[in-house]
């Protein structure tokens, strides 16, 4: 009885020591499981850690690349503020040579009208006494009697003609007032066309509206292409485009020269152009030489045409000017020709929509 108590006690205890041996081989297992996917994630952190190191040192790279070009756009910056500032002490001191000049001028415009006064008194009173003695010496001689009446004849005659004349003026200017009117209502339709068009056209369009002043940006975009093929290219070319279209509106920067270099005086070309006085571009132009030599031929035309368009529409406000174009010939389109090409664009698309 007793050996049979304790064989059950064996038993028990082996069936215990049974389940506690696979408890034990699955928690080995769950334990190398663990292992395993510890080690799987270790590996792909390691992988991610590399690549976003990677990722780090060229967004580095190209932050020190922006640092570069935002360095180069602030010097010149400085460098327009400063010369602005010397062009405006330069046309400050230039004027007040002229006030001074023009004060002068007016104290001996003053002291001559004076002089002329009383010489034109004295003179009319010698014509009163001589127009006097006239009368006297006529009414005592046939002959300027004779003279006289042939004279009054041809003074009558004469305010015929002026009555015909200004009857000829008055038609004038009203000739003039209509002319005026016509031109207003052609440029306000010229106005209406450019909003119209503005809205419809696109790249194929042969006759649409056209900035006069603005830069064409694609000699840019390949130049920089070029230029600088492993850089952020939309940075850079975005950065280009803008400092160069800022700078050719800019009032403060005149690369023009006179083509009377004897009438050239530093300082005050708005005086010189408000003179139409002739302007070519100056092509040693510090700046205009500095992008031809960094971005060639085509860009710098680009610019130079810009100038000569503001030059032309533009001069003393330095922005864009809205015009009529005609892109197949390049040049202005008349009011007719856009006109016509409305039409046949309208009678185009009308044919479409009925077929």
């Amino acid at each position: 009885m007793g050996n049979f108590i304790h064989e059950e006690e064996l038993k028990k205890q082996r069936e215990q020591v049974m389940l506690l041996w696979k408890e034990m081989d699955y928690k080995n297992q769950m334990l190398l499981e663990m292992e395993h996917k510890y080690n799987t994630t270790a590996a792909t952190l390691q992988r991610l850690y590399v690549n976003l190191s990677a990722d780090i040192d060229s967004r580095n790279q190209r932050l020190l690349e922006m640092e570069h070009l935002y360095d180069q756009a602030s010097a010149n910056v400085k460098r327009v503020v400063a010369e602005k500032r010397l062009l405006h002490e330069a046309y400050n001191e230039e004027l007040k040579k002229l006030r001074f000049e023009n004060a002068k001028l007016k104290c001996e415009m003053e002291h001559q009208n004076k002089e002329f006064q009383q010489r034109a008194e004295e003179l009319e009173q010698e014509r009163r006494n001589f127009m006097a003695e006239k009368e006297k010496l006529t009414d005592q001689n046939p002959i300027l009697c004779e003279l006289k009446d042939q004279c009054d004849a041809l003074r009558r005659e004469l305010e015929e003609k002026t009555d015909d004349l200004q009857h000829m003026q008055s038609i004038n200017g009203q000739l003039i007032s209509k002319e005026k009117m016509s031109n207003q209502e052609l440029q306000n339709a010229r106005k209406e066309l450019i909003s119209g068009l503005y809205d419809m056209q696109n790249s194929r369009s042969l006759i649409g509206v056209k900035k006069m002043g603005e830069v064409d940006m694609k000699p840019f975009h390949d130049a920089c292409s070029k230029k600088y093929p492993n850089r952020d290219l939309p940075l850079i070319y975005a950065t280009m485009c803008s400092t160069w279209q800022h700078k050719v509106k800019d009032s403060s920067w005149h690369p023009f020269k006179i083509i009377n270099e004897s009438l050239q005086l530093e300082g005050i070309f708005i005086m010189l152009a408000a003179m139409d006085l002739p302007m070519l571009i100056d092509e040693d132009d510090g700046e205009l030489k500095e992008l031809r030599n960094e971005l060639g031929e085509a860009a710098y035309k680009a610019v130079v045409k810009a100038l000569m368009e503001l030059e032309e529409y533009n001069p003393s406000g330095r922005y864009e000017v809205p015009e009529l174009w005609n892109f197949k010939n390049g040049k202005k389109a008349s009011l007719a020709e856009t006109i016509e090409y409305i039409i046949k664009q309208w009678k185009t698309q009308k044919g479409k929509r009925k077929h």
